[in-house]
């Protein structure tokens, strides 16, 4: 029996990675070794680890090493701790291959670990690029460590074998975010109403920006309180803001919507929503705003309207139903009329067709066995 090592970092991650999680844990020939670390763990992040649990998957192993704070020092130090955790768990588990998605930094001293201990890669959306965040290095750099990779797009394995100077192993799979679609029973609009105490009759949006961490923390914070002011002129709008993530600057952004929308009851914070909930709220929103992947990936599936502000996804593929905007609130004014011009906006299935994360395990399964090299 094989053992594949499958690593989450955050909300994010785990909510793309889920079902090959899912697909290994109830494949008697593969033995699942799930650890759990970064955002997870935090209580600011709001434990997002026990929404694995009620998932139904054991954890293996939890490593928490994210410090409090999110200076640059502090993520340094972060990644430091990371490669003395992982040093442990590498050397215990004795993983086949480990799984690992994205451009998280702490992928970064993961990979660095599992050369090491010579144990393969195998990693889901290498090639992208977003231009407004440090994450097209970090990307890159787990790209050139890992063995078996997962582009979502043809423009990515394009860009991989650019980077890699070869095509070896390079299987264009889909964005595994579309797979939750085929997966999961949404929960209906009058589920949501009640456990969120949202207004029915209302309509939603949905509000989550990330720190661009190439520009100043100040210009991030003018964003986010242009989004407030300019949401907060539309009474007809019950708007949920989900937290940033725990890049530099996140706690910043985090502590000023909390902050701003204290008095307002027409906002409502929740740090995470688990994957469920997010995903079905995702589907009955009137419209996404932020800077978000999941705005990119998944709202053209479902044909909603995603505003998404300045240049941290800038690189992707952008569908019709994106609507591209500076963060200034001239911009969002003219997003908004747009949007509300337009009753409906095309689907559109670029970014997959929901059988990405049953291709991904059955290629590494081919890997393990010897049938691809």
């Amino acid at each position: 029996m094989y053992k594949i090592n499958v690593i989450t970092t955050s909300r994010a991650d785990y909510g793309l990675i889920r079902w090959c999680i899912d697909i290994i844990n109830n494949d008697p020939d593969l033995e699942l070794q799930l650890v759990v670390t970064g955002s997870h763990l935090s209580n600011e992040y709001g434990y997002t680890y026990k929404d694995i649990v009620t998932d139904g998957y054991d954890i293996t192993q939890k490593v928490d090493f994210l410090l409090s704070s999110d200076s640059r020092a502090s993520i340094v130090k972060s990644i430091g701790l990371c490669s003395i955790s992982f040093s442990y768990i590498f050397e215990n588990l004795k993983p086949d291959i480990v799984l690992i998605l994205g451009d998280r930094y702490e992928l970064i001293p993961i990979s660095i670990a599992c050369q090491i201990f010579n144990i393969p890669i195998a990693h889901i959306s290498g090639g992208d690029t977003t231009e407004g965040a440090i994450d097209d290095n970090i990307r890159d750099a787990v790209s050139v460590l890992s063995t078996l990779h997962f582009p979502g797009t043809e423009e990515s394995g394009n860009r991989l074998k650019h980077l890699l100077k070869n095509n070896n192993n390079i299987y264009v799979v889909g964005e595994t975010g579309i797979d939750n679609y085929k997966y999961l029973s949404l929960k209906s609009r009058k589920e949501l109403s009640r456990k969120y105490n949202l207004d029915i009759s209302k309509e939603w949006v949905i509000a989550t920006y990330h720190p661009e961490t190439k520009i100043p923390i100040e210009k991030n914070l003018e964003r986010v309180e242009n989004i407030f002011n300019i949401l907060n002129t539309h009474p007809d709008f019950e708007v949920i803001i989900t937290f940033s993530n725990a890049d530099y600057g996140g706690n910043q952004i985090n502590s000023l919507w909390q902050r701003i929308t204290k008095k307002s009851q027409q906002f409502q914070i929740i740090p995470s929503l688990g994957q469920l909930d997010y995903l079905s709220v995702l589907k009955e929103v009137k419209f996404v705003i932020g800077n978000s992947s999941s705005g990119i990936v998944e709202t053209p599936f479902l044909g909603v309207p995603c505003i998404n502000i300045g240049n941290r996804q800038k690189g992707r593929h952008l569908c019709k139903n994106i609507l591209s905007s500076d963060g200034s609130i001239l911009s969002l004014c003219e997003c908004i009329d747009i949007i509300n011009k337009n009753n409906s906006f095309v689907k559109d299935d670029y970014y997959g067709d929901g059988t990405s994360s049953m291709k991904i395990v059955n290629i590494i399964k081919n890997y393990l066995y010897g049938k691809i090299e």
